[in-house]
């Protein structure tokens, strides 16, 4: 469970003032600023948005656009680091009401892995939470240093607890890989209201109500299959819960919160400690003689992290924010590590696909292998045809981009990255959406390149 923490500062930070699905945050500081870390340096414009806060101690040389992992340029404060460690004063809070809780969260930047602010998914507008999923079946997702496995099931269940507290909700799970068996042993040593708890197998679906009638607690841990995707929630809302989310719609509108491991450490150490976002744990793939899992200060570059796991090696490919599957292939190594961040992807020249796509040959796999029961093959000739309207009616947003289909497509049709093109272009029709700068997804491209 313990992540190795970047040993070495690096020269500047770049941290948006924008990491969260909604406006940007207004900047608090000004070029020639001197900062510490915790300290905020971005408010929220609304309860819809996330505060933002330095991670380092320096001084601000600008404000200004910068490139963003997720292709786009983000306004960003850029500091110059220095070698102090001096903090703002943490306040922890001892048993917090959940209007306080929802500020605490708001005020400590906490924002969930999609960039949904986690007070948001807690308290939607209008909507009442009465389930509060951890998704704990992602290891990348461990969002801090835990000393033993049972410190890290221990902190997991006082936060959901508080996860709970804050949205209202009288029923809670913990949802790990069914194969982590490292998590598994750490809920296992873990006693919640005297009892020790039992790891259960989620078999088939509405069967997390059973679980906690059975316990009689409000409480319960269950382990199931990885999803893989971007756009997961929905599906893992049922398969979780049983409870079906409308085409259009979001968990929150049956009445379940779905959080991280990252977030709900992140919320576990504001009520704690005091402490506010300002470092991730993310994972590395590709590098030779790297952690599997770092501590990074936010706002530390992607190149300056590669250089502290070694460096690239003689030959670079390509490098991907969020997963070789889903991720987005970046542009340059200066893009920042944002609470949003995952995993940073390392291939090497000879392993980037550069198959040719040919013609479909209808076959139906990836009709076999969509778990959501698309037909991605159509989907993908529609996308492609610019024929947007018809993908909609073939529910093109319940697709969850686990990428699935393109892995198994024998004609190496780039059936995810059409999909996602159809997407962008139906969102873009509906909400005035700032355009891409850069991006390996850019309207109108062949989305048939690396």
């Amino acid at each position: 469970m313990e992540s190795k923490r970047l040993s070495k500062l690096p020269e500047k930070v770049i941290i948006p003032l924008k990491q969260h699905k909604g406006t940007p945050c207004v900047p608090l500081v000004k070029k020639g600023d001197k900062v510490i870390i915790g300290q905020k340096i971005g408010d929220c414009k609304d309860d819809n948005d996330s505060s933002v806060h330095s991670s380092v101690c320096g001084e601000v040389q600008s404000i200004e656009m910068a490139p963003h992992p997720d292709g786009n340029k983000v306004l960003s404060v850029i500091i110059k680091t220095n070698d102090s460690t001096e903090t703002v004063q943490f306040s922890p809070k001892k048993n917090p009401s959940q209007q306080e809780l929802i500020e605490i969260i708001k005020n400590s930047g906490i924002v969930e892995h999609y960039g949904v602010p986690t007070q948001s998914v807690l308290k939607p507008a209008g909507k009442k939470i009465d389930i509060v999923l951890i998704n704990a079946t992602s290891s990348e997702w461990v969002g801090g240093k835990f000393s033993t496995p049972e410190e890290y099931g221990m902190q997991m269940i006082d936060a959901l607890k508080l996860l709970m507290k804050a949205a209202g909700a009288s029923k809670g799970a913990i949802v790990l890989r069914f194969d982590d068996a490292e998590s598994i042993s750490a809920f296992e040593r873990v006693k919640f209201e005297g009892k020790q708890l039992q790891v259960s197998p989620l078999i088939g679906n509405r069967k997390i109500g059973y679980y906690f009638k059975d316990q009689n607690s409000d409480i319960v841990v269950v382990s199931q299959k990885r999803i893989y995707g971007k756009s997961i929630l929905n599906f893992f809302t049922y398969n979780v819960t049983g409870r079906k989310v409308p085409p259009g719609c979001v968990p929150a509108d049956v009445g379940v919160a779905i959080c991280s491991v990252k977030s709900a450490k992140a919320v576990y150490d504001a009520v704690n400690e005091g402490k506010p976002y300002y470092e991730t744990v993310i994972s590395l793939e590709g590098l030779a003689n790297c952690p599997s899992q770092v501590l990074v200060r936010i706002g530390t570059p992607f190149k300056d992290v590669i250089e502290a796991c070694g460096g690239y090696p003689a030959e670079s490919g390509k490098l991907i924010a969020n997963g070789m599957r889903t991720g987005v292939a970046q542009y340059t190594d200066e893009v920042p590590v944002t609470k949003t961040t995952t995993r940073i992807s390392f291939q090497k020249p000879e392993d980037v696909q550069r198959d040719e796509a040919i013609a479909c040959t209808h076959c139906a796999m990836c009709v076999d292998a969509c778990p959501v029961e698309l037909i991605p093959s159509r989907l993908a000739v529609l996308a492609d045809q610019g024929r947007f309207d018809e993908c909609r009616k073939m529910h093109i947003d319940n697709c969850i981009e686990c990428g699935e289909c393109a892995v198994i497509c024998p004609s190496k049709i780039h059936i995810l990255q059409l999909i996602r093109y159809a997407k962008n272009a139906i969102e873009k029709a509906y909400e005035d959406l700032p355009q891409k700068e850069s991006s390996n997804l850019k309207l109108g491209c062949a989305c048939g390149g690396e």
